[in-house]
C-alpha cells in the first residue's frame, strides 16, 4: 500500500511538472516564431529598398531657381566687422511620388545654398526644408516662396559670390538605410552691393 501511494503521488507530481514544463515550452516556441518571423519580415523589407533603388525609375522632377534676393548686407551690430547676410526668395517645381514606395516612412527634403571663399574651402547653408509623409505632399510648386532660413556668410565673402541652390532629399524607411540624395542645382552670381529690403535684385 505504501509502494503504490508514494508511486501515485510521484506520477501526480511528474504529471503536474510536465504540463507546467509543456506550457512554459510552447509559450517559448510561440514567442520564437513571432520574433523570427518578425525579423524576416523586416529583413524581406529592408531588402526591397535596395530592389527600388537599383531596377525601379525612381527619377523624381525637380527645379529650383533663385527668384530674388529681397535684403543683402551686413549682419550685427557692428555692421563693418560683421558677418553677411542674404534674405532671398526661391522658385520650387518638385515630383517626389516616384520615391515613395511601401517602406519610405518619410521625406526630409531642403534646399541648400553653397560657396567657394579664401577663408573657408566650401561654405554650405540651409534655406529651406520640409518634411514628406504622403503622396499628396510629394508634389508642389512654389513661386517666390520666402527662405525659411537666411544666408549667412561668417566674413565678407558673398559679394560677387559665386552661389549653387541644390535640392536634396533623405529617404527615411522604415527599415534599412537611410539614402541621400540630391537634384536641380543652379549657379547664380551674387551682387556686388548690398540690397536693402525695399529695393529686392529679381532673377
Amino acid at each position: 500500500v505504501f509502494f503504490v501511494s508514494s508511486f501515485s503521488a510521484r506520477s501526480r507530481r511528474t504529471m503536474g511538472e510536465r504540463r507546467m514544463y509543456s506550457m512554459v515550452q510552447r509559450l517559448n516556441t510561440l514567442s520564437t516564431i513571432t520574433i523570427s518571423n518578425l525579423g524576416f519580415f523586416t529583413m524581406i523589407l529592408a531588402l526591397s529598398t535596395f530592389y527600388f533603388h537599383s531596377f525601379v525609375d525612381m527619377e523624381p522632377h525637380v527645379e529650383v531657381k533663385l527668384n530674388a534676393i529681397r535684403k543683402f548686407g551686413r549682419l550685427g551690430i557692428q555692421r563693418y566687422y560683421g558677418n553677411e547676410e542674404a534674405h532671398v526668395s526661391l522658385d520650387l517645381d518638385a515630383d517626389l511620388r516616384p520615391l515613395l514606395h511601401w517602406n519610405v516612412k518619410q521625406l526630409f527634403v531642403y534646399v541648400s545654398a553653397s560657396w567657394h571663399n579664401k577663408a573657408h574651402k566650401l561654405s554650405e547653408v540651409m534655406l529651406w526644408d520640409f518634411i514628406i509623409d504622403s503622396k499628396e505632399q510629394a508634389q508642389f510648386y512654389f513661386q517666390g516662396l520666402n527662405s525659411k532660413y537666411p544666408l549667412v556668410d561668417k566674413g565678407k565673402h558673398l559679394r560677387d559670390a559665386n552661389v549653387t541652390l541644390s535640392f536634396h532629399w533623405n529617404t527615411m524607411p522604415h527599415s534599412g538605410m537611410m539614402f541621400f540624395s540630391k537634384k536641380g542645382s543652379q549657379s547664380v552670381t551674387f551682387p556686388a552691393k548690398y540690397i536693402d529690403g525695399h529695393t529686392p535684385k529679381l532673377y
